[in-house]
């Protein structure tokens, strides 16, 4: 099975669908409103456990919760010698912009129930108390169309990308702790841009689509004053992962993995609380969705922004 990492194949040239008439600021690099940097971001007092979070648009996100003042960070993945890596430099980052940052790592398949089980049953042991989670960990899945794949293969995918959310996810809810909670999920343009001249990967697609509404489907049962949940594309990103589906340099202008980053940390604050429930782009200017034609569908229509059908709006009573 491929690497656990989030996997936005394409870059944003070859995603035309994403110049969206609500949203006319576009961003691909880090800009001053999701700044990690800014006070009113400020991680400080909050653990936050980054799944995936040794490599590519996971690793990047960890160092933006470092930045951002984080008083604990968990990363998580399966090889070892990446994670222990990836803490070496995010120690050496913290030590000059957050001391007080405690991170550390543990080797956890996301696919598996028991080591999930394991992984959260020691911090509850040990007295730690997530209040951030982002959900990065997925696999691309098999190449080929799905009766080309295999079921198994098919499965296997789904086990990662669908299941291992909803794993994660319960266990996080569940934590004897009153406090407000954040989860942040990485989606992709694949979960619904299925029209898009992209390698066969159609496991990835569906997978990733059911995952997004998976993680819609708790956010409509959640207070979001007590667990806030929103899925976002983070861009087109030359990950490990692109690369293994034959991209490379050459096959766009890609984004840079800091954007995706410090979004994560924007996501995980109460100024995107708005967003409950909802899916969004990296790229899109989070002020103009916060005050511009996106905030008032945001306020007016249900489906906005969510999983369905095309062509269907909600009904009137």
């Amino acid at each position: 099975m491929a690497a656990q990492e989030s996997h936005p194949f394409v870059p944003k040239t070859a995603t035309p669908a994403f110049i969206v008439p609500f949203v006319k600021t576009m961003y691909r690099v880090p800009y001053p409103a999701i700044s990690p940097l800014r006070p009113e971001l400020s991680q400080a007092g909050k653990n936050v456990m980054v799944t995936g979070g040794g490599a590519g648009i996971g690793f990047a996100i960890s160092r933006a919760f470092v930045r951002a003042k984080a008083s604990r960070i968990i990363i998580t993945g399966r090889r070892e010698n990446m994670l222990m890596e990836a803490l070496a430099t995010l120690n050496t980052l913290a030590a000059e912009h957050s001391p007080d940052t405690v991170i550390t790592y543990s080797v956890s398949d996301f696919a598996s129930l028991e080591d999930t089980e394991r992984l959260w049953t020691k911090l509850k042991a040990d007295g730690i108390f997530v209040d951030v989670l982002v959900l990065n960990a997925a696999v691309a899945g098999p190449i080929g169309t799905l009766l080309q794949s295999g079921v198994r293969a098919i499965w296997e995918t789904f086990e990662v990308n669908v299941r291992g959310l909803l794993d994660y996810t319960e266990w996080f809810s569940k934590q004897e702790w009153d406090k407000q909670k954040y989860i942040v999920n990485l989606s992709t343009s694949a979960a619904h841009a299925f029209d898009l001249d992209v390698p066969h990967i159609a496991a990835y697609g569906i997978t990733k689509n059911a995952g997004t509404l998976v993680m819609q489907r708790i956010a409509q049962d959640v207070d979001p004053k007590k667990i806030q949940i929103i899925n976002y594309h983070p861009g087109g990103i030359l990950t490990h992962a692109a690369r293994s589906v034959g991209l490379d340099e050459s096959s766009g202008e890609w984004d840079d993995e800091n954007l995706p980053g410090h979004w994560a940390v924007w996501g995980a604050t109460d100024e995107a609380k708005f967003l409950h429930g909802r899916y969004v782009c990296a790229w899109w200017d989070v002020d103009e969705l916060k005050n511009g034609e996106a905030a008032k569908r945001i306020e007016k229509e249900f489906n906005f922004l969510r999983v369905g059908i095309v062509g269907l709006t909600q009904y009137e009573s």
